[in-house]
């Protein structure tokens, strides 16, 4: 039963972290605008989300940041509220630090999530709409 475990808590944390990372900026997404989205690749796990009305640049930010603010927010939660300190207590002795690097991989924004948080929006004047 320790070798499952241990399979588990190192390989499939890891893919889960990913996909709640992306999941997370789809609830976003959905949640400021209606969107539609597209798998843009499997390795490394990439969605591409198209926004029927373009959304401010703030909304945008918030959404390629969303994963960050969640995880920290989630990280605030568990330290006031003693389930970290309960983690610390846990079998097996190095489950904190599987959470704690998961948790790392969920927040940590990738290259796209900056590039998309750092970038402006080029939005149609009214002339070129006309």
């Amino acid at each position: 039963m320790n070798e499952l475990q241990a399979l588990f808590l190192t390989v499939c944390l890891p893919i889960l972290a990913l996909g709640l990372h992306e999941i997370t900026h789809l609830l976003a997404a959905r949640t400021l605008s209606p969107v539609s989205v597209e798998l843009t690749s499997y390795i490394p796990f990439r969605l591409q989300l198209n926004f029927h009305h373009t959304p401010s640049e703030f909304k945008l930010r918030l959404v390629a940041l969303a994963p960050l603010l969640v995880g920290c927010i989630i990280a605030v939660v568990a330290i006031q509220s003693g389930s970290w300190q309960q983690l610390r207590h846990a079998d097996p002795y190095y489950l904190q630090f599987l959470i704690g690097l998961n948790w790392l991989l969920y927040t940590s924004p990738s290259p796209a999530d900056l590039r998309s948080a750092l970038t402006t929006v080029e939005r149609p004047t009214d002339k070129e709409v006309i």
